[in-house]
């Protein structure tokens, strides 16, 4: 289950930010906003603000220079695209992201069993059976 602010609720639910998130435990390249720079690695965390916390990430600046990094944070805005692999559905992948985190809904009292209900109920049960004595 998503847990986070309504705000990061909201993104989650109303964005592609759920695809992201379930690419959590998936190594995954994200391309960064700054001069055409990359990150490869595996994805631990990723937040409600699109912020994503690597291990075993690669950047590679636009030089071809590859520094390694054992942890590495991703801001969510310094974020230009994120590259699904092609082995994942993205539809089926969303669908099952979003259906996990679905609260099952309380089921609706039911109506039958109030009291309200009941003594209608005996009330008009009554009234049918007085109208079928005077026929």
């Amino acid at each position: 289950m998503f847990v986070g602010t309504s705000r990061e609720k909201f993104f989650y639910h109303n964005t592609l930010l759920c695809l992201v998130r379930a690419m959590q435990g998936k190594n995954i390249t994200v391309d960064l906003r700054n001069n055409d720079s990359y990150v490869c690695g595996h994805v631990d965390n990723v937040d409600g603000y699109m912020n994503i916390s690597f291990s075993n990430a690669v950047y590679c600046d636009p030089q071809g220079n590859e520094y390694l990094f054992e942890n590495l944070f991703l801001q969510g805005r310094n974020i230009r695209y994120v590259h699904v692999p092609e082995a994942t559905s993205i539809l089926t992948t969303i669908r099952n992201e979003l259906g996990e985190n679905k609260k099952p809904r309380p089921n609706k009292k039911d109506v039958s069993t109030s009291r309200k209900v009941k003594k209608a109920v005996k009330q008009h049960m009554e009234t049918v059976a007085s109208l079928g004595l005077n026929e």
